[in-house]
């Protein structure tokens, strides 16, 4: 009978462990189902890996802008090309006011192999990551007699023709698409309408994420 009445308090005494362990399963699958059902970018979780680490992760987005910002500094090509690391991937930027004529498609002769240069920077990471390339216009209709109907067949146009450079440097096709945005997603300005202003906008973006 003492026997029965230790075994029950013991029983009664650890009971709680049982309910304790049952709010941790609980709790861990849950943060599971979250983290799962969020959409965690590349970009972000290798913050995260580089903070745990201390250092830039090799191969990675950070290391990415590091080599392109290097090459077209050494290069003088900031007038033509840029390259930041954002929350969307590296955005290597190509001033269309520059790279493209108005109202053309067809890449300026003298900007081809700057852009053929540095696109060959990134080809080692070209397995790792996917690439988007972005054309973005100005908000002046294209003219009556254009080949292009509208501003969005002329940022498509610019995208598809910068797409197929990337592919001509090695990039495999099946890590490429193009996205249009014509003058829907326009850069912050000062308000002032002037030519410099819309050359800015007439940009194509060449995403890696």
């Amino acid at each position: 009978m003492e026997d029965f009445e230790v075994r029950k308090r013991k029983d009664s005494d650890e009971a709680w462990l049982l309910s304790y362990a049952d709010l941790i399963t609980n709790l861990l699958l849950f943060f599971v189902a979250l983290f799962a059902a969020m959409e965690v970018s590349e970009v972000k979780l290798q913050q995260v890996q580089e903070a745990l680490a201390g250092k830039v992760s090799k191969h990675s987005l950070r290391e990415m802008e590091s080599e392109l910002q290097a090459y077209i500094e050494d290069k003088n090509y900031e007038d033509v090309i840029t390259a930041n690391l954002t929350d969307r991937g590296v955005i290597i930027g190509i001033n269309s006011g520059i790279v493209f004529p108005l109202g053309s498609a067809e890449i300026d002769a003298k900007y081809r192999n700057i852009l053929m240069d540095v696109l060959t920077t990134v080809l080692p990471y070209a397995q790792k990551y996917k690439f988007a390339v972005e054309g973005h216009t100005d908000s002046i209709p294209v003219k009556a007699n254009s080949r292009y109907k509208s501003n969005w067949e002329l940022g498509s146009a610019r995208a598809l023709n910068v797409r197929d450079h990337v592919e001509a440097v090695g990039i495999p096709r099946t890590k490429l698409h193009i996205e249009a945005f014509a003058d829907t997603q326009p850069l912050m300005t000062d308000g002032t309408k002037t030519r410099e202003s819309d050359n800015r906008q007439r940009r194509v973006m060449i995403r890696i994420y």
